[in-house]
């Protein structure tokens, strides 16, 4: 039940990603920003991913309306290691040896909240 609102975030990247691929980099200041975060909020990879978003709430929602805060929140982390992995494979993008130390203490720290639960 954890990793649909995880799994669902992670889409939501992946898919932000993918339309600010298309977009390029922009300015938070500059002239006509209006029509600037017009035209990246009807990219529909951006739209998409924000769609996403909005569905990873929804479940989220449902989820700690049964699962208590505290072992729920922790394991959002986990999006941290799906995103570093997808990105490898989907952006050809770079990890460094000590982005995946962090990765494998976050993977340690998930188990240990969970084994912690009962």
């Amino acid at each position: 039940m954890i990793l649909t609102p995880v799994s669902i975030g992670v889409v939501g990247q992946i898919l932000l990603k993918m339309g600010m691929k298309q977009m390029g980099s922009f300015s938070l200041i500059q002239k006509g920003i209006l029509l600037q975060y017009i035209k990246i909020f009807l990219n529909p990879y951006v739209f998409l991913g924000l769609v996403f978003y909005f569905l990873g709430t929804v479940f989220w929602l449902y989820l700690i309306s049964r699962v208590p805060l505290n072992f729920a929140y922790p394991m959002l982390s986990l999006s941290y290691i799906f995103v570093a992995i997808a990105s490898i494979f989907l952006f050809h993008e770079t990890v460094s040896p000590l982005n995946w130390v962090g990765i494998a203490v976050i993977m340690v720290g998930v188990v240990l909240v969970a084994q912690g639960r009962g």
